[in-house]
């Protein structure tokens, strides 16, 4: 009776791991999205994965922070170990020079990982940094970082090519995801518990100012914007948690919503890569199986009409 128990058990959970699809359909957003695209399952896991970000190969890197390791997806869908020993990469950005760059998640630090390894920060003004979230670069040779878990805690940092660093916001409830527009002057950041996406002007030294609501978000806004992604356009992708529809929102560079690419998860990250740069790649959260929730992560990839700003990485 007990081996009978555990195998009814054992079912029912592979009926529930079964009912996430794999795949969903995209209905038109005009200059964005053909109708009908396929938003795919192309890598799933219960080691993390997040900060993707596309290489000039037209390959997809992925942070997995469990494991300590960045893998690779090539053009052809092939996957690979590309880094190891990255303290707990949890987010990515490929600088001007091609070095790779990233926000470290089990010592809280930010560092160039590739080709040669250095250290970039570790602290502001004597004290340690707390909850590194993701990162973009610019083309002076400086980086942009958020950090912190909450209102008191969260911060926005500027490190310049010097390696200076200044504290640039701090009146954000939890800044997430960054992004600079495709001239860089216009920084955008995700404020995870509310519906607004943030703007600020760009100035000298990555100072910003004109703190304004560039776009809400639309649906369920239980949990805000998380990463984005930027195209050619200067069109804004963001990936959203619990809101209904689950996808991906996409808004004009006025901050006009324009619609929303569904996944069969709630979303994470998101990224243009491919030769062309017109492949979307998302991260959604969960992954079908009895591996550790917690950390399971589904990768998506969908074909755009839209093209990723070719001018940088991210």
């Amino acid at each position: 009776m007990i081996w009978a128990a555990g195998f009814t058990l054992l079912l029912v959970k592979s009926a529930v791991a079964q009912q996430t699809p794999t795949e969903s359909t995209a209905t038109a957003i005009p200059g964005v999205i053909a109708d009908g695209a396929k938003v795919q399952l192309v890598w799933s896991g219960f080691e993390s994965a997040d900060g993707i970000v596309g290489a000039p190969d037209g390959s997809l890197l992925f942070a997995q922070q469990v494991s300590s390791h960045i893998t690779k997806i090539d053009k052809d869908g092939k996957i690979s170990s590309y880094l190891e020993d990255t303290n707990g990469a949890g987010a990515l950005a490929i600088d001007y020079k091609g070095n790779l760059v990233d926000v470290e998640r089990m010592k809280q630090q930010v560092r160039i990982l590739a080709p040669n390894r250095k250290l970039l920060a570790d602290g502001f003004e004597g004290k340690p940094l707390v909850a590194l979230r993701d990162l973009c670069v610019d083309k002076q040779g400086g980086v942009y970082i958020t950090d912190g878990t909450t209102p008191k805690l969260s911060g926005v940092y500027y490190i310049n090519s010097a390696g200076a660093m200044r504290e640039i916001a701090n009146d954000i409830e939890l800044a997430n995801g960054i992004l600079l527009s495709p001239d860089e002057k216009t920084l955008y950041i995700s404020n995870t518990p509310s519906e607004f996406l943030l703007a600020y002007d760009v100035g000298p030294n990555g100072i910003i100012s004109n703190r304004r609501n560039f776009a809400r978000l639309e649906g369920d806004t239980h949990n805000g914007g998380d990463g984005l992604a930027i195209d050619s356009a200067g069109r804004l992708y963001v990936a959203t948690n619990n809101n209904k529809p689950l996808g991906i929102q996409v808004f004009s560079p006025q901050g006009q919503y324009l619609g929303t690419i569904p996944t069969p998860r709630p979303t994470t990250s998101v990224a243009f890569a491919g030769p062309d740069k017109k492949t979307l790649f998302i991260v959604g959260r969960g992954a079908d199986g009895s591996g550790n929730q917690q950390w399971a992560r589904s990768i998506y990839k969908v074909s755009m009409v839209a093209q990723g700003y070719l001018g940088r990485a991210k």
